[in-house]
């Protein structure tokens, strides 16, 4: 279904629920409108006027004060049934209900307006102090490091052998700082849909054989297992932010599960025509309350060192080729599974 037939259908769905809703509530007031003054039975369109504003927006809110200002007159200002109105008390009573509904339609959708605009203040309040932790946390960490091993290289005699350690952390603290300035750049291309799929057809074990190979020495201390279902079809992905999102989820279980644990990547067929990638681990898992959490940006989960952002790409590259990623407890019993499925796609 394309975008606009969704948004058509939601359209039509919200003025259909509220004319039924409508019709519902006149049928109720005109059983009981024996035991019902004008004043009882307009205040009860007029609430559903503020909730149809409320749940439908501002549109279908004027649509159905509209309507019930009709229905007003019709069912309940004399002579019944008929839209004239002899009275000229009758008269002021009807505009009186219209003005008032529309109004107070007008009003909900207004205030309603204000409070998602205060809720987005405070996410992007929310979001400013995340990231002001991670620029002065996760940046100047290494800038301190790389300053430290400076100053010691130009102050003090040292040997050859402590200079080379001195240089690997000054490249280490380097490459750190230039994989969380791609990072924010990754991030900043996802939100504005700047990143655009170079889409071709290659093999899930080609996708994790790059993956593992970018890990390198990140998994010196822990045994590797692969798995690949036989006969898995050949996928229509960009490769290499595939193998991004596979990298994330290793250096992940790397950082995180004890020395000389396992790391196992598999790929299988799943029923729903997709092919699902996992990745598990025996380090300490993720609290069930805290999984969905993890994909936004600036989250971290643990007290390692990182930026937050690294399952937030790999989450926006995994919609970005219409998949889902989710984590599980580790099927093996301890630690946890990060999963996701990638939908196949014909070769064009």
């Amino acid at each position: 279904m394309s975008a606009v037939d969704t948004g058509t259908s939601r359209w039509l769905w919200r003025y259909g629920s509220s004319t039924v809703a409508l019709a519902a509530l006149v049928t109720v007031l005109h059983f009981l409108r024996p035991a019902l003054n004008q004043t009882s039975i307009a205040l009860g369109l007029v609430l559903l006027v503020v909730l149809v504003a409320a749940r439908a927006g501002r549109f279908p809110a004027l649509y159905v004060a509209i309507l019930a200002g009709l229905s007003f007159n019709f069912f309940f200002i004399g002579p019944f049934y008929s839209f004239r109105i002899h009275r000229t008390e009758d008269v002021v009573a009807f505009l009186a209900f219209i003005l008032t509904a529309v109004f107070v339609g007008q009003l909900s959708t207004l205030l309603e307006k204000r409070g998602l605009q205060s809720a987005e203040l405070q996410r992007s309040e929310q979001l400013k102090t995340a990231l002001l932790d991670a620029v002065t946390h996760d940046l100047r960490t290494p800038l301190t490091s790389i300053k430290a091993a400076i100053t010691t290289v130009r102050s003090e005699k040292v040997s050859a052998e402590v200079q080379q350690e001195l240089f690997a952390v000054i490249e280490q603290e380097s490459d750190r700082l230039n994989h969380f300035i791609q990072g924010m750049m990754d991030l900043a291309k996802l939100e504005a849909g700047q990143i655009l799929l170079q889409s071709r057809t290659v093999a899930a074990d080609e996708v994790i054989e790059d993956a593992l190979q970018r890990a390198g020495n990140l998994l010196d201390r822990h045994p590797v297992e692969t798995s690949v279902e036989p006969g898995l079809p050949d996928l229509k992905v960009d490769p290499r932010l595939i193998s991004q999102v596979l990298f994330t989820l290793i250096e992940n279980s790397a950082k995180y599960s004890p020395p000389e644990t396992p790391i196992t990547v598999s790929v299988r067929r799943s029923r729903d025509h997709s092919v699902c990638f996992a990745v598990s681990d025996e380090g300490p898992g993720i609290n069930p309350e805290l999984r969905d959490q993890v994909f936004q940006k600036f989250f971290r989960a643990g007290t390692r060192p990182g930026f937050g952002v690294g399952l937030a790409i790999a989450h926006g590259i995994v919609q970005a080729h219409q998949g889902k990623i989710w984590i599980e407890d580790n099927p093996q019993g301890r630690g946890a599974c990060v999963q996701f499925q990638i939908p196949l796609r014909e070769a064009t």
